[in-house]
C-alpha cells in the first residue's frame, strides 16, 4: 500500500498469520520477483497487539534470507553517552556572574547535554531491546546452519460473513464488498484562512466512493519498528471488506476486512476514546515526575551554589516541601480536569451520537467467531 510521503508498507498473508512491513527496509524487486504463492517460508517477526505480526526477516526453502536490519553505526551511542558530560562541564566552567547571556548559554549547554543523554539511552536500550536480540540470534543461527526454535502459528478460522444484508440499521449503515480501487487524494476543510488540507484514502466499494483519513500511518515513521505495536490500518484492491458508516454524517465508523481478518473503527464524534485515555493517563503520571525532577534540579544546583553536599535535614526539608508542593499541583490539577470533564461529557451528550457501541458491538463478535483476540485498531 502506497503512502503519499514515500513510504510503502507491505502485507504478507500466510497460513500462520499476517505480516507487515515497510518496504524501504527490504529488498521488495527481489522478494516478488523469488517468492510465490504456496512457497514455505521461514520467518521472524514480532507480534503486535491485535495478532497480526511486524516482520523483521524471512527465509524460503532455497535458504534464501532478506532481513531488515538497518545499517547503523553501532559505535555512536555509546560514544555520544561518553561525551554527554561535556556540555555540563563546560555549563560548570563559565564565569558564575549573572548575566543573561551567560545564562542563556549554561541553558542551551544542559540541555543539549540531556537530549545527548536521552538519544543515547534510547539507541543503547534498543540494542538492549530482548525481543530484538532473539530475532537476530535465530537469524544467526539460520545463516550458520542451525535450525532457529519456531513457534507454533496461531489458529484462526476464516473471516465469517455478517449475519445482517446491506442497509440502515437504527442510524448505522452497512455495506459489504470488494474494494475496487484504494488511493490517496488531498481533501480541503474550511475556507479562507480557516481552510486546511487533509490527506485521505479513497476507497470504491459496491459502487460507492468513501473516504478515511490516512494520518493514522504517519506513528510508524516516528519508532523503530521493534517498538510498533498497533496495527497498520491496510487495504488493497480486491480486499473484501465491511464499512459500518454513522447515518447521522455518512462516514465510514468501522472497517472489517476479511483478506486478513483485522478490523478498525473510527470513535470520531465520542466522547472517549482509547487514545484519549491513554494520553490523559500519560500526562497524569508524566506532571508529577516532570515536576518532581524539577525541584530536585533546583536543590541540587542551590547546593552546588553553596560549595556544601546536603545533609540529613537538608534531604528531610527537600521531602517535606516537594511533597506539600505535589500535593498542592495534583490537587489543583484533579480539580481543574474534573470542570473540564464535565464540560467536555455535557458538550457530547447534546450532541447525535454515532451507533459506536453497536459497531464495537459487531466488530468484536466478528474477531471472536475467528478464533482471535476482542482486539481492534483505532483510527484516527
Amino acid at each position: 500500500m502506497a503512502i503519499n510521503d514515500g513510504m510503502t508498507v507491505y502485507r504478507l498473508i500466510t497460513d500462520g498469520g499476517v505480516f507487515f512491513f515497510d518496504a524501504k527496509q527490504f529488498d521488495v524487486e527481489s522478494l516478488q520477483r523469488q517468492l510465490h504463492h504456496g512457497d514455505t517460508v521461514l520467518i521472524g517477526a514480532h507480534r503486535l497487539r491485535d495478532g497480526s505480526a511486524w516482520l523483521h526477516w524471512i527465509s524460503d526453502a532455497d535458504n534464501r534470507v532478506w532481513a531488515a536490519e538497518p545499517v547503523r553505526r553501532r559505535w555512536l551511542p555509546s560514544f555520544a553517552l561518553a561525551l554527554c558530560w561535556v556540555p555540563i562541564a563546560i555549563a560548570l566552567m563559565l564565569p558564575g556572574t549573572v548575566n543573561l547571556g551567560w545564562s542563556l548559554l549554561r541553558i542551551l549547554l544542559f540541555a543539549s547535554a540531556a537530549g545527548t543523554l536521552g538519544w543515547s539511552l534510547y539507541r543503547l536500550l534498543l540494542e538492549c531491546h530482548p525481543g530484538r536480540r532473539r530475532l537476530w540470534a535465530a537469524l544467526d543461527g539460520l545463516r550458520n546452519g542451525r535450525q532457529p526454535a519456531l513457534s507454533a502459528p496461531p489458529s484462526y478460522a476464516s473471516a465469517p460473513d455478517l449475519a445482517l444484508a446491506d442497509g440502515v440499521y437504527d442510524g448505522m449503515g452497512l455495506l459489504q464488498g470488494p474494494l475496487s480501487y484504494v488511493g490517496v487524494v488531498s481533501r480541503t476543510y474550511g475556507s479562507g484562512r480557516h481552510s486546511f488540507t487533509m490527506d485521505e484514502y479513497q476507497l470504491r466499494c459496491s459502487g460507492e466512493t468513501f473516504h478515511l483519513r490516512a494520518g493514522a500511518w504517519d506513528w510508524l515513521r516516528m519508532i523503530d519498528p521493534v517498538l510498533i505495536r498497533r496495527q497498520p490500518v491496510f487495504l488493497a484492491e480486491g480486499d473484501r471488506v465491511v464499512l459500518l458508516t454513522s447515518m447521522c454524517d455518512g462516514e465510514v465508523r468501522g472497517l472489517l476486512n476479511h483478506s486478513d481478518g483485522n478490523a478498525h473503527i473510527v470513535y470520531k464524534g465520542t466522547p472517549h476514546t482509547p487514545m484519549g485515555r491513554r494520553i490523559v493517563l500519560g500526562l497524569a503520571a508524566f506532571i508529577p515526575v516532570f515536576f518532581s525532577v524539577l525541584m530536585l534540579s533546583f536543590e541540587v544546583y542551590g547546593w552546588y551554589d553553596r560549595g556544601v553536599g546536603p545533609d540529613y535535614w537538608d534531604w528531610i526539608g527537600l521531602l517535606q516541601f516537594g511533597g506539600t508542593v505535589l500535593l498542592m499541583l495534583m490537587l489543583l490539577i484533579g480539580g481543574v480536569a474534573l470542570i473540564g470533564e464535565r464540560f467536555h461529557h455535557g458538550y457530547y451528550r447534546k450532541r447525535a451520537h454515532p451507533p459506536i457501541e453497536r459497531i464495537l458491538g459487531i466488530a468484536f463478535q466478528w474477531r471472536l467467531r475467528q478464533r482471535r483476540s476482542p482486539t481492534v485498531n483505532e483510527m484516527f
